[in-house]
């Protein structure tokens, strides 16, 4: 599982302290994450495009906000 933490910067290196004390726990380092550039953010807002017209086609049926919230 992953958890996603806001703390604020007074506490974090306290924080960090104690989760690196725990044995069950792995901490990405911030530099690992890779943001996406232009070209994969216009990729997948086409691909987004592509699959609302096939739904209005009717050719694809789409989940609703609230499918995909009761499902988390």
């Amino acid at each position: 599982m992953k958890v996603t933490l806001d703390i604020k910067d007074s506490k974090a290196a306290a924080f960090l302290n104690f989760v690196k004390s725990l044995d069950f726990i792995r901490i990405q380092d911030p530099e690992d994450f890779e943001e996406p550039n232009k070209q994969e953010v216009l990729e997948n807002i086409r691909q987004g495009m592509k699959e609302v017209k096939l739904h209005q086609e009717g050719k694809v049926k789409l989940h609703s906000a609230r499918d995909f919230l009761d499902e988390l």
